[in-house]
């Protein structure tokens, strides 16, 4: 399957926000309300994507980038589409893509959140053995930077 990328435009935003309907979707990723549209859209280290495939948006891609360049990212897959095998072949096309512009990336998974982490593992991530103070494992891409441990990816 192909996927593209785009990053969210005004748009966007009735598809992204009619996933919200979701419960398990919306207990884990924050609204797109406006506050967090500012931040996506003007600040410098801020990008939101849309996945898509044959016309469809599969799923969205955020990542924030710190200030030592780690990129932060979450991904939703759209939830009528959820148990597919889609978010692994999103993040690998993202990380094939747009993530070739982060020399690091890290994500921050619930515990309970299975197929985050499973999803994260098959495209490489290297998972910390325990969740860190706020009860997240932390993933990093690519793995065995030097000095990197990703029970600390800060």
């Amino acid at each position: 399957m192909s996927v593209d990328f785009h990053v969210l435009t005004p748009d966007d935003l009735s598809e992204w926000r009619r996933w919200f309907a979701d419960e398990e979707l919306s207990r884990r990723v924050a609204f797109p309300d406006g506050s967090w549209w500012c931040h996506v859209s003007s600040d410098p280290g801020a990008c939101s994507w849309f996945a898509w495939s044959r016309g469809q948006a599969l799923a969205q891609v955020q990542v924030d980038r710190d200030a030592d360049g780690c990129g932060w990212i979450s991904l939703a897959v759209r939830p009528d589409r959820r148990g597919q095998g889609l978010g692994s072949q999103v993040l690998a096309a993202f990380l094939a893509g747009p993530g070739r512009d982060y020399p690091r990336l890290c994500g921050c998974i619930e515990p309970n959140n299975l197929a985050s982490l499973a999803c994260f593992r098959r495209c490489g991530f290297e998972v910390g053995a325990k969740p860190d103070d706020e009860g997240f494992f932390h993933a990093v891409f690519p793995p065995g930077m030097p000095g990197d441990d990703p029970a600390s990816c800060e």
